[in-house]
């Protein structure tokens, strides 16, 4: 029979992260924003009531329904309480097994409260849960999340026999997240290159699977996005995963655990983000279909090649750090008075964000050759860090070329201040457009010069 049971839950938890769990880095900072983001999943546990039966009404009109529609309520049901239907009457007794399954662990706890998961101690019952669940109903799981685990090296079977029943039972998106950090030692299952059916993937705290011993023909031919959070791989893998999913459209790497020389090489690519990661390179070698591509840095300062190849609809980038960011345009790498040339610029960018520590000589030294590699920008964002008291009448970014978006009146400057002092007066220029900031970190306004 299917198990229906409740597992007990530690509500007074951060959502993801272990009471043991003696401090955030990087890592698990951008674990703990993937938490938050998670897609939601498609069975509520909290359903709003359309209707009521009168009073003194116990007719049981909701069994003479047709069977069709009968699985199609099943089927939206969390796991425990559908797997409960078995037991209404015969007319029930087979609807959970031919209905497809939604299976989201943190609904098996009181409340299905999503953001609360259970202590080390009561994972196990839940671990236990879902592995009942995945033998015993047929499948196709259209959406399956297991974000409560604490899995080690002990659990190597399991996690085994997860995989291969996720892949033959037709999962369609897939959320696994491992607690509270990636195990040296403990990889993926190789079978999850073996769910055909997958069209979302979200990887979080794991050892990704060793893939150059993978066979012939493994990958992902229907996957659309993939998010990896806080997983160890080497660049070798994220240029495999590329390779053996030809319809992925997003990609996000958060907090990597290693060191990536990120090379982009996909036909249909449309979004990448690399957040909160140590990355030496981020390479956009061949991505005709890459229209927005996201760096966000984290604690560690480093510096980061930023190579723009062939990319010819890339139209939003951001955000780049004069201070960090070595930005390769071609075979030529962007330098304080570097030209603007048809070798040096990239003429799709619409929108455009950079962070910059205002009053550093080297960031405002790179900050107009850095402009003038993208002469089509529409919208500049400009996320200012300024660390002492600043007075400044106006600073110049790039000089307004007769042909610039300003002249046709969509050209616009967004200004984020973050300051520790209480007094800025600033205004800067772009295109023919001023924007000022004075006397107060939040009094901010535009004009056109």
């Amino acid at each position: 029979a299917p198990p229906t049971d409740l597992v007990g839950a530690d509500t007074t938890m951060l959502p993801g992260i272990a009471p043991e769990t003696p401090g955030l880095s990087d890592g698990a900072g951008a674990l703990e924003l993937l938490y938050a983001s998670f897609p939601v999943s498609p069975v509520s546990t909290f359903p709003s009531l359309c209707c009521a039966a009168a009073d003194g009404d116990k007719t049981d009109r909701v069994s003479r329904l047709p069977e069709d529609v009968l699985r199609r309520v099943v089927s939206l049901l969390p796991a425990k309480d559908g797997a409960r239907t078995t037991v209404l009457s015969s007319r029930w007794r087979g609807l959970w097994h031919s209905a497809p399954l939604v299976l989201v662990d943190t609904h098996l706890l009181p409340g299905g409260a999503a953001g609360v998961r259970p202590a080390r101690a009561r994972a196990g019952a839940v671990s236990r849960f879902v592995s009942a669940a995945l033998e015993a109903h047929p499948g196709p799981f259209p959406f399956a999340s297991f974000t409560c685990s604490f899995l080690d090296g002990a659990h190597r079977r399991v996690l085994a026999r997860w995989f291969q029943l996720l892949a033959t039972k037709g999962v369609k998106q897939l959320i696994f997240a491992n607690r509270p950090a990636p195990l040296p030692g403990l990889r993926l299952p190789s079978s999850l290159f073996s769910c055909p059916y997958l069209r979302r993937l979200w990887i979080c705290a794991w050892v990704f699977p060793e893939t150059a011993t993978l066979p012939r023909g493994a990958g992902f031919p229907n996957l659309r996005e993939l998010v990896l959070g806080r997983t160890v791989m080497e660049d070798k893998d994220l240029e495999f995963v590329l390779g053996v999913s030809p319809v992925l459209e997003i990609l996000v790497v958060a907090g990597s655990e290693t060191r990536l020389h990120a090379c982009l090489a996909s036909p249909s690519l449309r979004c990448a983000q690399l957040c909160l990661s140590a990355l030496d390179e981020v390479a956009v070698v061949d991505a005709p279909s890459l229209e927005r591509l996201f760096l966000i840095s984290g604690m560690t300062k480093m510096s980061t090649t930023v190579k723009i190849g062939h990319a010819p609809k890339l139209r939003l980038l951001g955000y780049l750090e004069p201070g960090m960011h070595i930005m390769q345009i071609g075979n030529t790498i962007i330098k304080a008075g570097t030209k603007a040339s048809a070798s040096t610029t990239v003429s799709s960018v619409q929108m455009l964000a950079l962070q910059l520590h205002f009053g550093v000589p080297g960031e405002i030294k790179m900050l107009p050759s850095f402009l003038r590699c993208f002469p089509s920008v529409e919208t500049l964002i400009v996320q200012l860090k300024l660390f002492a008291e600043l007075n400044c009448s106006l600073w110049t970014l790039v000089d307004p070329p007769p042909s610039s978006a300003s002249s046709s009146g969509r050209a616009q400057v967004l200004l984020s201040v973050s300051s520790h002092s209480s007094r800025l007066c600033f205004s800067v220029s772009y295109k023919g457009i001023v924007a000022s900031s004075i006397s107060s970190r939040s009094s901010r306004r535009m004009r056109r010069s």
